[in-house]
């Protein structure tokens, strides 16, 4: 995956990527660092909050662009949108006081097909989403095979359209995620060159778009994900990363047949067969966890080669150490004493 900055100042930036057990993959960054600051006075209120004595945190905006290249059961993938509408439908078999008509809910899928009904907002309050489907790969149960984009943390776009200074330089900001055809000529949303350059960018995030087709296309998904930074107190010495933050996750989509996490070799089976019998429990053999780490054993740093002269030579050395002991003579444990030396010469020589 590539991605792409809008903000990044004094801001490090955690990229999370983590790969869950159903399939599902999610894409989570985190933001932390010095606050973008300013002088504080009372007039500016409108746009930040004072954190010193003389200093406010400014309000801005963070929008990460990443460049996903989705190829589900192969390259040949459209643009699934799902929603739900609301309907009017009759009961006739209901017979009370609040008659026989219905309000409820239905699913409706459609295909986008134009490239350029492909930059996207998330529905409002998450009615639907968005998916990268192949309609010529069904399942078992004849459902076209596909991956989800879905919402995370702080599903946002940029606040400020319109703005000269972000005229045609930051497009791909303006959206939540938008759908393309994948082309070698288009490998990235913005350019470092962008920022300095809102008339006539190096690239052109709107010009990717030109209406072509996009069904059973090579597919490219271009996803937003950032935060409104509203500062605070609390954003001081850094800004908080567990509220800075924001993620999208792709996510199966009928593209297996089940939750295939359950094949997991973690996965525990617990059957009760027969009523008031104990449960059978299959651990698929899966060892007892281990909290503990195992003991290391202690480390001994021998360097020394046994050879049989070495053993003859210490034998003799015990001998004599220990007639010594017995007349009240001690060899030195600290120092070299001439009996190892007199041992060592004579081990060299032979």
């Amino acid at each position: 995956m590539r991605l792409s900055l809008i903000h990044s100042t004094s801001y490090p930036l955690v990229f999370d990527y983590i790969f869950h057990t159903d399939g599902t993959i999610e894409v989570r960054v985190s933001a932390s660092g010095y606050l973008q600051s300013t002088f504080w006075e009372a007039s500016q209120a409108a746009y930040g909050t004072p954190i010193r004595e003389h200093t406010m945190g400014s309000l801005h905006d963070h929008v990460i662009n990443f460049k996903v290249d989705l190829d589900v059961a192969g390259t040949d993938n459209s643009l699934l949108y799902t929603h739900t509408v609301q309907e009017e439908v009759i009961h006739p078999w209901l017979d009370d006081d609040w008659g026989q008509t219905v309000i409820q809910q239905r699913i409706v899928h459609e295909y986008i097909q134009d490239e350029n009904k492909a930059l996207l907002k998330f529905p409002e309050n998450h009615r639907g989403g968005y998916a990268i489907v192949n309609q010529a790969e069904p399942n078992r149960w004849g459902v076209p095979r596909g991956y989800a984009i879905r919402p995370g943390y702080s599903p946002i776009y940029n606040t400020v359209v319109g703005s000269k200074r972000l005229l045609h330089n930051a497009n791909w900001a303006r959206y939540n995620l938008a759908i393309s055809r994948r082309k070698d000529t288009e490998p990235s949303s913005s350019s470092t060159w962008n920022l300095n350059l809102p008339g006539t960018p190096m690239v052109d995030f709107h010009k990717f778009f030109n209406g072509e087709n996009i069904t059973q296309q090579d597919l490219v998904a271009w996803i937003n994900v950032g935060m409104h930074h509203l500062p605070q107190a609390e954003d001081v010495p850094n800004t908080r990363a567990n509220i800075a933050t924001s993620s999208f996750f792709l996510t199966p989509l009928n593209y297996f047949d089940s939750d295939v996490s359950i094949d997991s070799t973690n996965a525990i089976l617990i059957n009760a067969s027969t009523e008031g019998a104990p449960s059978s429990i299959d651990e698929y053999g899966v060892a007892a966890v281990q909290c503990m780490p195992e003991m290391v054993p202690p480390y001994h740093n021998i360097k020394l080669k046994a050879f049989a002269l070495d053993y003859a030579l210490w034998y003799i050395y015990e001998v004599i150490h220990d007639r010594m002991k017995g007349e009240g003579v001690f060899l030195d444990q600290q120092q070299p004493t001439f009996l190892l030396n007199f041992l060592n010469e004579f081990s060299s020589s032979w």
